[in-house]
């Protein structure tokens, strides 16, 4: 066989390859297929599963199936690691889930929510967890409850974005309930309407506002939510007995406003019809949740201003704040800066539960009269030490506070605010009642409403109980609320405990 050579003639021209002739074609197919792949794996996206950017704000908005970073301002970021523990720790097949809903990514800027608060509110939840499932604290032990997270931003587009989240993973994840939603503000309706529209109960730690279980689109009363808190109404209640015992000689009201805060608005409207056999004045004010650019401080001072000239001129031995805790900061700051008023005598300053946020704060000084600040809280540390007929809930608080300090999470004011022993209630309310049901999450709502004057949940917040058929659906009856007082250095000090009728809880309460 003769041997072959290679040739070195050039040989016959070729045609050229379609590829190279539909060279520009090629590229924009392979553009497309790379697009299609990146839909799927997209390394750079700044939020993980189940979450979505909130505009240019650089946090994300959702739920965190993935307990991975809420972004920007996270509240929670040495907490998320703890949730992932507590649920890798869940093993078996059968489970039931409850998210806490809440903004977790409030920016102090625009935010009248402070961080602290939120991370309060996450260790009670994880409280509730671990004693949900290693403890009797509500009855059975069994489905086993996970805890997921979810963030619902500053406002009703995000709020609803992550409703869609928490409804889209609901089977996969079990959700059987939502609890948290800390402030009452117009997306936190938003939330819970929506949550509702879906049949998932909700039970909200800290929101008092009245119209909190109202549907934001229909007015109707929302069957699926309930509350830890007491309402604005027994607030300003407790806000007015203190009030007439004081025997003022002349009260202002100082009232926010803003459409936007439910929260400040029916406390304004509550306290009016509570205290309207008295005579009373009153100053406006207006918090923007947007203050066109302007920083909020810068904001709030301009307000405070013209309010203040209105205190100088009518001079009121006691002021009912009915606005935002840090808003009230900025009129301390205010009053203290100005001590020009002639005549301007000693001021008690009431307020209700959102006074917490300056907690730890020192308070402004006013040199020429005192200035003492006082609030209505939800809760508080130890709140029924030496209050006699109160055994029970004593007890229930103390299991709750060893539970608590047992996980390391005790620290000088983690327990003042109420945010933890709220949320930690609003958790376990939510677990009995979907363990009684075997994990059927259209039917927790009504278990929850099973909770009356005669069997009620046992917090450590107090008796929890709700009246069937009455007008405040979801609100709980008879809750004892602390009255606090601010100290020089910001540190809350237990005046008394009230209950909005005068009486404490029983049978009564829900006749």
């Amino acid at each position: 066989m003769p041997l072959l050579r290679r040739s070195t003639s050039p040989g016959p021209l070729q045609p050229r390859s379609w590829v190279r002739r539909h060279k520009f074609v090629t590229a924009a197919v392979v553009l497309a297929v790379v697009a299609a792949g990146l839909a799927v794996w997209q390394p750079w996206r700044p939020c993980g599963a189940g979450m979505s950017a909130a505009g240019s704000s650089g946090s994300c908005v959702g739920l965190n199936v993935e307990s991975g970073s809420f972004g920007t301002n996270d509240a929670v970021a040495e907490l998320r690691e703890r949730v992932l523990e507590h649920n890798a720790g869940v093993t078996d097949q059968d489970f039931v889930t409850i998210v806490v809903l809440d903004n977790m990514t409030p920016d102090p800027s625009i935010d009248s929510i402070g961080g602290d608060t939120v991370r309060h509110g996450v260790e009670g939840a994880l409280t509730a967890a671990r004693r949900a499932n290693d403890t009797t604290a509500v009855g059975a032990k069994t489905p086993k409850v996970k805890l997921l997270l979810a963030n619902y931003g500053t406002d009703e587009v995000q709020a609803a974005e992550a409703v869609r989240q928490i409804e889209l993973a609901r089977e996969q994840e079990r959700i059987v309930a939502v609890v948290g939603l800390g402030q009452s503000l117009e997306h936190s309706r938003t939330a819970a309407s929506g949550l509702a529209d879906h049949g998932i109960a909700v039970v909200s730690g800290m929101a008092s506002a009245d119209d909190m279980n109202q549907h934001v689109g229909t007015g109707e009363k929302l069957h699926e939510f309930f509350r830890i808190t007491p309402t604005n109404i027994d607030a300003a209640k407790a806000g007015a007995a203190y009030l007439r015992q004081q025997r003022p000689e002349k009260v202002m009201l100082v009232e926010d406003t803003n459409d936007a805060d439910s929260y400040s608005l029916t406390l304004a409207e509550a306290f009016k019809d509570a205290y309207r056999d008295q005579e009373i004045s009153s100053a406006e004010f207006t918090s923007l949740s947007d203050p066109s650019g302007t920083a909020r401080p810068d904001f709030m001072a301009g307000e405070f201003a013209r309010v203040y000239s209105r205190i100088c001129l009518e001079k009121p031995t006691h002021l009912y704040f009915a606005g935002r805790g840090n808003d009230l900061r900025s009129l301390l700051d205010v009053m203290s800066q100005n001590t020009n008023c002639t005549g301007m005598s000693d001021v008690d300053v009431i307020t209700s539960d959102d006074a917490t946020n300056l907690v730890g704060r020192p308070l402004p000084r006013f040199d020429n009269r005192q200035v003492r600040v006082l609030y209505t809280s939800v809760a508080t540390k130890g709140q029924w030490d030496g209050v006699p007929g109160q055994e029970e809930s004593r007890a229930s608080y103390e299991s709750f506070e060893s539970a608590f300090v047992g996980m390391g999470m005790d620290n000088a004011d983690a327990l003042i605010d109420g945010y933890a022993m709220s949320v930690h209630d609003a958790f376990l309310v939510a677990t009995k009642a979907a363990r009684e049901v075997g994990g059927a999450y259209g039917m927790v709502a009504d278990k929850i409403k099973a909770l009356d004057c005669v069997e009620p949940f046992g917090g450590a917040t107090g008796k929890i109980a709700y009246k069937n058929g009455h007008a405040g659906q979801g609100n709980p009856v008879g809750k004892a609320m602390p009255i606090m007082r601010l100290d020089v250095n910001g540190h809350p000090v237990q005046e008394s405990l009230v209950w909005p009728s005068g009486q404490p809880f029983g049978p009564q309460s829900c006749e």
